[in-house]
């Protein structure tokens, strides 16, 4: 049987933002069963959709940027596919782009190259002039006299959990915890290698 791999990139909004990893896979799985999308399953005594799920948000953080590849069983056109999963999910669950992956295109885990995370600090507080960050983590942007910080996570070692540069602001720059996270994006390698 033929394959076709598709990369799904979708949002994660609030109240979504509370859902367990397990339940997004499990949600996804019944949208694309509303949806009539033949998906492939695993072979074996407990057969399961074949999903690809490589990064996980953390619980409580919100994304614009959540990222899955999926076989299915039959050639779709991307717009179509997008089309039809974004009539079986609320706004907040968005499916933003569908792309066709052909046999050869290597797995998100492979190209990704850092991901975007802004916190949303509380008003209360002022960003210092100089941040302690661990390594191969950088301030993209300071938005204007608001407490909101996009950081850039990157490199090989990086830990890619929000929530752990959380706690090594608090404790090495007495940041408070944040209002809220969102992931922006993931920045991947493209195709022609830049």
């Amino acid at each position: 049987m033929e394959k076709f791999r598709y990369r799904i990139q979708h949002s994660k909004l609030a109240p979504f933002h509370l859902l367990a990893h397990l339940d997004v896979y499990r949600m996804w799985e019944r949208v694309f069963r509303r949806a009539a999308i033949p998906v492939l399953y695993s072979q074996g005594f407990n057969p399961r959709p074949l999903f690809s799920f490589p990064f996980a948000t953390p619980l409580g953080v919100e994304s614009k940027a959540e990222c899955f590849e999926v076989f299915c069983g039959e050639p779709l056109p991307p717009w179509e596919l997008q089309e039809r999963l974004n009539r079986e999910v609320p706004e907040e669950l968005a499916v933003m782009r569908v792309q066709a992956l052909a046999s050869f295109d290597p797995p998100v885990q492979r190209i990704l190259r850092g991901i975007v995370y802004t916190f949303f600090f509380p008003a209360f507080w002022s960003p210092p002039e100089k941040w302690t960050l661990p390594e191969d983590i950088t301030v993209c942007s300071l938005e204007g006299s608001s407490p909101v910080v996009s950081f850039l996570f990157k490199g090989e070692k990086v830990l890619w959990n929000p929530l752990k540069l959380v706690a090594f602001l608090e404790t090495n720059s007495g940041c408070p915890f944040p209002r809220r996270i969102v992931r922006e994006k993931l920045l991947l390698w493209e195709r022609n290698g830049g």
